[in-house]
């Protein structure tokens, strides 16, 4: 069989290797290739991946104890991991969607007729633990998740040396520059807004903690410099409205929305027309920088008014998109 390749390929294999290992009398290397459809050396690679990781559990916490003797691997699973598995909010209500669309479909003519009972069970014990959260609630949380793939792997990066304490060296790119310049940061926190993930992180060339959108960063790695975990650091002073903002380091940004938006907007904004039709709306921003992505979902029908720095910005994007468009 072809060898599965990837990050998602090997942790594939990993939690299939995992419960298998961790039965009475493990596994042998043979039946965890066959069964994978690859090579012995893969499986043996993939349980060096595992070990290798051992140092990200808390300190204190019970180690991962697996043996390789002869052809056979062994787990030993601490307490920990014998406990189910917590879902998310959004996790939570994939998988009773799923499960629900599953059993409407029977399961298929093969399925072992235990299944459908078992996961009917467990789809009406979840349906009550979710009827006891307020549906808004549910609804905020999963507006809230982005649980889409990280191909480049930076949000991972980033993720890890935020947890270790560790400076990392990013190339950010800003709005309307023609290339990434290099920041070393000390990351505090990741958090999701607008759609977006963004890493709040002290820049020591400004001194001061600052914002960068993740998709907007080319290139992340670790320095293996580490940094004292931040005094009184709260992630939510730095959003507002369901925004990435920054309440002591505001600027005001004028948009001019057309008539054929604006009646929409107004909605959004609290905010009246003006007699042509049209809406102005200032707002406070502390990193304008999402403006630009607001403004040019809206093509024609939204013009930055002020300052000339943003209206700079936006001339730059559309410029930038215009030079790789095809002829």
């Amino acid at each position: 069989m072809p060898e599965m390749v990837g990050a998602a390929a090997q942790l594939e294999r990993i939690f299939y290797i995992l419960p298998k290992a961790a039965r009475e009398g493990g596994a042998t290397l043979a039946e965890l290739s066959e069964s994978l459809g690859v090579e012995a050396n893969v499986v043996l690679k993939d349980l060096t991946q595992i070990t290798a990781r051992a140092y990200y559990q808390p300190a204190g916490s019970d180690d991962l104890l697996l043996e390789i003797e002869g052809d056979r691997v062994s787990l030993l699973t601490p307490a920990a991991f014998d406990r189910p598995v917590r879902l998310s909010m959004p996790e939570a209500v994939c998988l009773g969607l799923a499960l629900r669309g599953r059993l409407a479909g029977r399961w298929g003519e093969t399925a072992s007729a235990e299944i459908e009972p078992a996961a009917l069970r467990f789809l009406n014990c979840l349906e009550t633990t979710l009827s006891t959260v307020p549906t808004e609630e549910v609804l905020a949380r999963i507006e809230a998740a982005d649980l889409r793939p990280d191909p480049t792997g930076i949000r991972e990066i980033l993720s890890l040396a935020l947890e270790g304490r560790e400076e990392c060296r990013i190339q950010y790119l800003k709005p309307g520059d023609e290339a990434p310049e290099d920041r070393t940061l000390r990351p505090y926190a990741m958090v999701h807004a607008e759609g977006c993930w963004y890493l709040l992180a002290y820049c020591p060339l400004s001194e001061e903690v600052r914002t960068f959108r993740l998709d907007r960063v080319r290139d992340a790695q670790p320095t293996g410099e580490r940094f004292p975990a931040p005094e009184n650091f709260d992630p939510e002073s730095h959003i507002q409205g369901g925004r990435v903002f920054r309440a002591d380091q505001t600027m005001e940004v004028k948009v001019r929305y057309s008539p054929a938006v604006a009646r929409w907007i107004a909605e959004k904004e609290a905010a009246e027309v003006s007699t042509d039709g049209s809406l102005t709306v200032t707002y406070q921003v502390a990193d304008p920088h999402w403006i630009v992505r607001h403004v040019l979902q809206y093509g024609a029908e939204a013009e930055v008014l002020e300052p000339d720095e943003v209206r700079g910005w936006v001339r730059g994007v559309v410029v930038g998109m215009a030079d790789v468009s095809p002829a």
